[in-house]
C-alpha cells in the first residue's frame, strides 16, 4: 500500500463541479496557504531559536571543558603544595597543614563538579540537537505542504473558471435587417435570425467574462484564448416585416460557454500542465482492466528508425538493436525508444505502435562534447559492472537562487569553482546496485534495524516499521532508485564501492551536484524556467508516477551532461562536509515542482530515511 498525501492529491481528480463549489475550493485553499505560511514562518523562527540555543549551549560546553583543564592544573598545584607541607610536618609535627589540605579538597571537589557539569551539558546539547533535527524534518514537510497547496490552488482556479464559464443560460434578443431588394425573402429571414443568434452569443460571452471570479485576469487574455459559446436552443417569440422591406425578429436563445481546460490555463496565464488530468489518489494509480488500452499481441508492425549521424546506438525497451538505419518488427503496444551517441544529446521517446511507423531522429551535439573514454564504469570485485558514471569537466558556475524564486538557504548566489573533473552517477543508485552491496557485505540498513522508514502522509512524515529499501510502500523493480537509506547507509555503500573497485568513490558535494545538474544552465530546471508536463517525476508534474511512486531510473530525458533524474524522482544525499547540517538535493516524486529546482536544498537530519530519499555517487578521476 502506497503512503502518499491523500488530502493533497484528491483535488487533482478532474471532474464537473459547480461554480459555487469551485469558488469555495479556491477560497478555502487560499486560507490554507495563509495558515500554512504562518505556520512555516513560525517553524523558521522556532528553528532559528533552537539553533541559537544549541550554539550557546555548545559554547558553554566548550567553556566548561576549558575550565576543566584549569581546574586540573589547580588540583595538581594544590596536591603538590599539600605534599610539600606534609614533608615539612614530618620534620616539624607542630606544623599546621590544614589550610593546604582544605585547598586540595576544594580543588578536587571543584574538578568533580566540573566533570558532572560537562556530562549534564553534553546531554543537554545532544537533546537540543535532536530537537533541531525534529524541527528540520517537520519544516521540510510543511514546506512541501505549502508548495503543494499552491499547486492545488492553481488546479482549483482552473476548475472554478472551467465551471463558471461553461454554464448554460438564456438571452432574449431582437434584431432587424433591411432586406436587399435583390435578396430572396427566405434568405433575408435566415440572415436576420443568424445575426440575432450572433448578437446573443456575443452578449452572453461578454456576460460570462463579466461574472467570472477572476474577470480582470481572464479578460486581459480573452483574445489570446479564442473563447466561444455554443447555441443550444432557439425560440422565436416574434417576427415579421414592416415598412418596405424591413424584417425583424425576437427570440430567446439558449447558450452555453464552450471553454476547454487548455483555454482556461490561457485565460489565467497558467502553465498548460494545470489543464491536463493528473494521476490522483493516495495509492499507486493502477488502471482497471476496462481502462487499460488493449493491444493484440499477435499484431506486428514495422518500426523504422533513421538518424542524422553514424555509429549511434538504438535501444528499444532497454534492449540494444544496433545503429541506424534500423527496421524491426515489434508487437503492437507501447514501446520506449532511445537513440544515443557519445557527444550528442540523446533522443528519448515513448511511442504507441498501432501501425507501421518511421521515426526520423535528429541528434544535436552536446554543449559539452565528451572525448572517448569519459563514460566510466568500473568492474566490481565480483567481476560485475558498477554504476555507470559520466565525466564532468572542471569549470565554474553561479550556485544558488539565480532566478530569485528560491528559498532563503539558496541565497546569496555564490561563484563556485570546480577545480578538477570528476565522475558522477549517470543515474541514481538503483535497488539492483544496492542489492549487490548487501549481498557482498550483509550490511543492515538503519530502517532494517527495527527503526523503519518514513512515508509522507497528511502533510508530515510518518514511520512504518515494516518499510525499508526492499519494501518502500510502493511496487518497485531493480531499476528503481533505492530509497529508505540514511546518509550513513549511503556512505557505507560508497565505501564498499571504493574497496570493491579500488577507486575513490564518495557522495557528490553540494557544489558538484548542482554544477552537474545544471549542465551549463542558469535556469530553475535544466530545460527552462517552467517544469512543464511529463519532463520529470515530481508531484503535479504530469507523469503517471507523479504523487504515486518513484519511477525507473532513466525514464526521462538526460540533461546536457548526460545525467538522468537530477530533477525529481527521489531526493539525493550530498556531502556537505559538516557533521551538523545534512542536505538532500533534486526534489522527489511526491514533492511540489517548485522544490525540484536545481538550486533547492533541504536540510535534514543525517539519520532520516524515507521512501522519497536516495542518492547517486561520485568518483575522483
Amino acid at each position: 500500500m502506497l503512503r502518499a498525501p491523500l488530502a493533497l492529491l484528491c483535488v487533482l481528480l478532474m471532474g464537473s463541479v459547480n461554480a459555487q463549489t469551485g469558488a469555495l475550493t479556491v477560497e478555502a485553499t487560499q486560507a490554507d496557504i495563509a495558515n500554512k505560511q504562518t505556520e512555516y514562518d513560525n517553524y523558521n523562527l522556532a528553528l532559528q531559536t533552537q539553533m541559537n540555543q544549541a550554539k550557546q549551549m555548545k559554547e558553554q560546553l566548550s567553556k566548561l571543558r576549558e575550565q576543566s583543564k584549569k581546574l586540573e592544573r589547580e588540583k595538581a598545584i594544590a596536591l603538590e603544595e599539600m605534599n610539600s607541607q606534609f614533608q615539612k610536618m614530618i620534620d616539624d609535627p607542630s606544623l599546621d597543614i590544614a589550610s593546604a589540605r582544605l585547598t586540595y579538597t576544594e580543588s578536587v571537589n571543584a574538578h568533580k563538579q566540573n566533570k558532572l557539569d560537562i556530562q549534564n551539558q553534553l546531554a543537554a546539547v545532544q537533546e537540543k540537537e535532536r530537537e533541531v533535527a525534529s524541527i528540520r524534518v517537520s519544516k521540510h514537510s510543511l514546506l512541501n505542504t505549502l508548495e503543494s497547496l499552491k499547486e492545488q490552488l492553481n488546479n482549483s482556479r482552473v476548475e472554478r473558471l472551467y465551471s463558471q464559464f461553461n454554464k448554460s443560460g438564456t438571452l432574449s434578443v431582437q434584431h432587424a435587417v433591411d432586406c436587399d431588394l435583390e435578396e430572396v425573402i427566405s434568405e433575408c429571414i435566415r440572415r436576420t435570425e443568424q445575426l440575432a443568434k450572433q448578437k446573443a452569443s456575443k452578449r452572453y460571452l461578454d456576460k460570462i467574462f463579466t461574472e467570472l471570479s477572476e474577470s480582470a485576469t481572464a479578460s486581459a487574455q480573452r483574445n489570446a484564448a479564442d473563447t466561444s459559446v455554443k447555441v443550444e436552443s432557439v425560440k422565436v417569440t416574434n417576427k415579421g416585416f414592416s415598412g418596405v422591406a424591413k424584417y425583424s425578429v425576437s427570440m430567446d436563445v439558449g447558450l452555453k460557454g464552450n471553454l476547454t481546460r487548455k483555454q482556461a490555463c490561457q485565460l489565467l496565464e497558467l502553465n498548460e500542465r494545470y489543464c491536463v488530468e493528473f494521476p490522483g489518489g493516495g495509492e499507486v494509480a493502477k488502471k482497471t482492466e476496462s481502462q487499460k488500452v488493449k493491444y493484440d499481441a499477435n499484431l506486428m508492425y514495422e518500426l523504422t528508425i533513421r538518424s542524422n549521424v553514424f555509429d549511434d546506438e538504438v535501444y528499444i525497451d532497454g534492449v540494444s538493436y544496433g545503429s541506424t538505419k534500423l527496421s524491426v518488427m515489434l508487437p503492437a503496444g507501447e514501446h520506449s525508444v532511445e537513440v544515443i551517441k557519445l557527444g550528442y544529446q540523446s533522443y528519448v521517446e515513448k511511442i504507441e505502435l498501432t501501425e507501421n511507423r518511421l521515426i526520423r531522429v535528429n541528434l544535436n551535439k552536446d554543449a559539452q562534447s565528451f572525448a572517448k573514454g569519459e563514460k566510466i564504469q568500473d568492474i566490481l570485485s565480483n567481476d560485475k559492472q558498477g554504476p555507470r558514471l559520466v565525466a564532468i569537466p572542471a569549470g565554474g558556475f553561479q550556485m544558488g537562487d539565480i532566478t530569485g524564486r528560491g528559498l532563503d538557504n539558496e541565497r546569496p548566489v555564490v561563484s563556485y569553482k570546480i577545480e578538477a573533473s570528476f565522475g558522477i552517477g549517470e543515474k541514481e543508485i538503483t535497488v539492483g546496485d544496492f542489492g549487490q552491496f548487501i549481498a557482498a557485505t550483509n550490511y543492515v540498513t538503519v530502517a532494517e534495524q527495527g527503526k523503519g522508514c518514513a512515508y509522507y502522509s497528511n502533510s508530515e512524515p510518518k514511520y512504518d516499521m515494516q518499510m525499508n529499501w526492499r519494501n518502500p510502500g510502493y511496487e518497485q523493480d531493480n531499476d528503481y532508485p533505492v530509497v529508505c537509506v540514511t546518509l550513513d547507509d549511503a556512505k557505507a555503500y560508497v565505501d564498499w564501492l571504493s574497496t570493491s573497485t579500488g577507486k575513490t568513490y564518495r557522495l557528490p558535494t553540494e557544489g558538484e551536484w548542482e554544477y552537474a545538474a545544471r549542465a551549463g544552465s542558469d535556469l530553475d530546471y535544466w530545460w527552462g524556467d517552467a517544469i512543464g508536463s511529463n519532463n520529470a517525476n515530481c508531484g503535479w508534474c504530469g507523469s503517471k508516477w507523479s504523487n504515486n511512486s518513484a519511477s525507473p531510473t532513466g525514464t526521462f530525458k538526460r540533461n546536457g551532461y548526460g545525467l538522468y533524474d537530477v530533477i525529481g524522482n527521489v531526493w539525493e544525499w550530498s556531502d556537505t562536509g559538516s557533521d551538523i547540517v545534512s542536505v538532500v538535493r533534486g526534489g522527489a516524486w511526491n514533492f511540489a515542482p517548485s522544490l525540484a529546482r536545481v538550486s533547492t536544498r533541504l536540510e535534514i537530519a543525517s539519520d532520516f530515511r524515507s521512501n522519497y530519499i536516495g542518492f547517486r555517487v561520485a568518483r575522483d578521476r
